[in-house]
């Protein structure tokens, strides 16, 4: 799986993404060669852009990703606005907060302005797919991403105040049973069950963590759930990763405690025998992220430094990462 994932992996609709990628694939007419701005070398620009974040060269990514944005013109909205989205992220994940910002602002306008444009365009747009509907939400999700972005911290020690609701576990369930799905239709081989394993993990690791998990091997009595989805329908479009919890019928010193967790993992498949690195790596950051909300986070970091950043693919702890852990748990 590519970068090309992660650009749909945590906010509810994606869908303008995947959509201007499969349309681009065929011979594009002038009207949707102006939305799109279907260049074959700024295609491959962020192509590049996709290969390099995949492999963690996020500096270089960004400037693929510039390059592409030079090559298309003003008014192809849509190609400019998903070149830009993905720049935004980039930036992020380099440390780049304020690039990644204006990133995201410029994003947000092209794809309200390609939501304007598939609107009024009449039969023509319609009859090349250009509908508005995936852009308009998408661009008015990239509105309150931008808004949200404007109120909070990412050089802050940690990230409780702006990483959403936080819930907990009660230290006296730990060790925390873990069920990792091993059945054909909803689980994993054994080695990918252990990449699993060995990504929330990392949870317990951390310093000063109360974290602990133990292997469970029945879902019945397990306090955190972990399973892949067995229809395309369980997690929303264009999200990789979904986690839900069930709280206890008491608080502990005013804080909502966790009684239950489940992930849905989104994966290729049963076999790691058939999954490429990128695959594996793409897995691995899933069960890392998906633990942080598993352990009551329940929103993300501002910081694409962070696991718990809303598109981080990133695969190791970031110290913010850490201290969020140990300020919840020491509430």
């Amino acid at each position: 799986m590519r970068f090309a994932a992660f650009k749909q992996k945590y906010l509810t609709v994606f869908g303008s993404i995947a959509l201007s990628i499969g349309l681009a694939l065929s011979a594009p007419s002038s009207a949707w060669a102006m939305f799109y701005g279907f260049n074959q070398q700024a295609q491959a620009y962020e192509h590049e852009g996709d290969n390099l974040m995949d492999t963690g060269y996020y500096e270089q990514a960004i400037s693929a990703y510039s390059q592409a944005i030079n090559l298309l013109p003003y008014d192809a909205v849509q190609g400019r606005a998903d070149a830009l989205y993905a720049r935004a992220v980039a930036n992020d994940v380099a440390g780049h907060f304020d690039q990644a910002s204006q990133d995201y602002s410029w994003a947000r306008d092209y794809y309200l302005k390609a939501a304007q444009y598939a609107n009024y365009g009449g039969s023509q747009a319609a009859e090349e797919g250009l509908t508005g509907g995936y852009d308009a939400n998408f661009g008015q999700q990239l509105a309150n991403l931008v808004r949200w972005r404007a109120t909070v911290n990412p050089n802050s020690p940690d990230y409780f105040v702006d990483g959403g609701p936080m819930k907990a576990w009660s230290l006296r369930k730990m060790p925390l049973k873990v069920y990792i799905d091993d059945s054909q239709g909803t689980g994993w081989s054994q080695d990918l069950r252990d990449l699993i394993w060995r990504a929330i993990s990392s949870w317990t690791n951390v310093s000063g963590s109360p974290i602990r998990f133990t292997q469970w091997y029945r879902a019945d009595d397990a306090d955190y759930i972990i399973t892949r989805p067995s229809s395309s329908g369980q997690i929303a479009v264009g999200s990789g990763g979904f986690t839900s919890g069930v709280d206890e019928a008491q608080s502990e010193n005013g804080k909502v405690m966790l009684k239950q967790s489940k992930s849905l993992l989104s994966c290729p498949g049963y076999d790691g025998s058939g999954y490429s690195q990128i695959d594996r790596n793409r897995l691995y950051n899933l069960a890392l992220h998906e633990c942080g909300h598993a352990l009551g986070i329940g929103g993300h970091s501002p910081s694409g430094m962070d696991v718990m950043y809303w598109k981080a693919p990133i695969l190791k702890l970031s110290d913010r990462d850490g201290a969020t852990l140990r300020r919840m748990y020491s509430q």
